[in-house]
């Protein structure tokens, strides 16, 4: 965890709020902002920018920069040879984060391999450059210790992949086992921070911890309840971001398959946001379970923390946009639900939509059922 003061680049300003977030979670302060529409190539930085984010570097005694982007490896480079500086990006900044919260076996192994498979372009592009000769000094650690170090990354990428193949089969037989009791499953999924652990212990009366911080739930979390005259597990899951690197989507697959293989999903968003913001979340939660293969079973969208909205119009408002957004997607989209998780506002009229979901579960089942008979 770091407390360097960082110079931060966005694309697009709609990403400060998240990306500052971002930042001050990992322990880092945000020395100055800067704005950057459009990308050059080799250094993703043009010339005119490069040369004002030196000047910001060294005035300001920046001692890291911040690009909330996914780099290429020869933008790292080039970046790192000519402001002298280490270079962040967006999903090494977020794996720094994941790190803060891991506690068990699986998601620390889950982060190294991430940071792993995402060093490892970079540390052949330092190899092909060391050949070349174009690093000398900062980064010229010399060829043969670039190659020796390549060699290992490849070796420990190998070792952590099987050691996760052997978790996740692991995992499957627990939930194989817990389906033979004909329990139903539903995912709590959503953006993180959008309560999803409230919500979780409001539904199943338990004390998880949760907070403000991102990604407070690294690991998932089970507990079956009775409800609707029948037990049903709920499945508190990790956070989704907004553009989530596809290369944190495939490290974490192996816990975002509680999500793909539940029987229905609970789709959390923070409705206290501005309107822009919770469609746009929707829009990347909606991407991010069809990614990762979660379509076709009912779900239930809970507008949350409607105790954070001063007036009451503007729930109603949200409801009719989600539900037109939702009209343009694949979902089985069940019911639309504005909820308080944490003041457990509106609860009766949740459970009947969690109802309605394991009926049309329920449904779907009997005509499997038949169809094999």
């Amino acid at each position: 965890m770091g407390s360097d003061r960082v110079l931060l680049i966005c694309r697009d300003p709609i990403d400060v709020d998240e990306a500052t977030a971002l930042l001050n979670e990992a322990g880092y302060r945000v020395a100055k902002t800067l704005i950057v529409k459009h990308v050059k190539n080799p250094c993703y930085l043009g010339r005119g920018k490069l040369s004002e984010v030196k000047d910001i570097v060294k005035k300001l005694d920046v001692k890291k920069v911040f690009v909330f982007d996914e780099l290429k490896p020869r933008h790292v480079t080039c970046l790192m040879k000519e402001l002298r500086t280490e270079i962040i990006d967006k999903v090494l900044l977020i794996l720094e984060i994941f790190d803060l919260h891991a506690g068990s076996k699986e998601a620390k192994l889950q982060i190294e391999l991430a940071r792993l498979k995402h060093q490892l372009p970079l540390i052949r592009d330092w190899l092909r450059r060391a050949k070349l000769r174009e690093l000398p000094g900062f980064l010229g650690a010399g060829e043969y210790v670039v190659s020796a170090y390549y060699r290992h990354v490849r070796k420990r990428i190998a070792r952590i992949s099987r050691e996760l193949e052997i978790l996740r089969k692991r995992r499957e037989i627990e939930r194989s086992k817990r389906r033979e009791y004909g329990i139903p499953h539903i995912a709590i999924a959503g953006y993180t921070n959008s309560g999803k652990t409230t919500l979780f212990n409001a539904l199943t009366n338990l004390r998880k911890p949760t907070g403000t911080e991102l990604f407070t739930t690294m690991n998932p979390k089970t507990y079956a309840v009775k409800i609707c005259g029948a037990r049903v597990a709920f499945v508190d899951t990790v956070g989704f971001i907004r553009k989530i690197p596809l290369e944190i989507i495939e490290a974490f697959r192996a816990v975002l398959e509680e999500i793909t293989f539940s029987d229905a999903v609970m789709l959390t968003l923070d409705v206290s946001e501005p309107d822009e913001l919770v469609l746009e979340k929707l829009d990347s939660s909606i991407r991010i379970l069809r990614s990762i293969g979660a379509v076709g079973v009912p779900v239930v969208v809970v507008l949350n923390k409607i105790d954070l909205v001063p007036n009451p119009d503007r729930i109603g408002s949200m409801i009719t946009k989600v539900s037109g957004y939702l009209r343009s997607t694949e979902l089985n989209v069940v019911d639309i639900v504005p909820v308080s998780a944490l003041k457990r506002i509106n609860f009766d009229s949740l459970k009947d939509a969690i109802c309605r979901a394991a009926s049309v579960l329920n449904s779907s089942r009997h005509r499997m059922s038949t169809c094999l008979g």
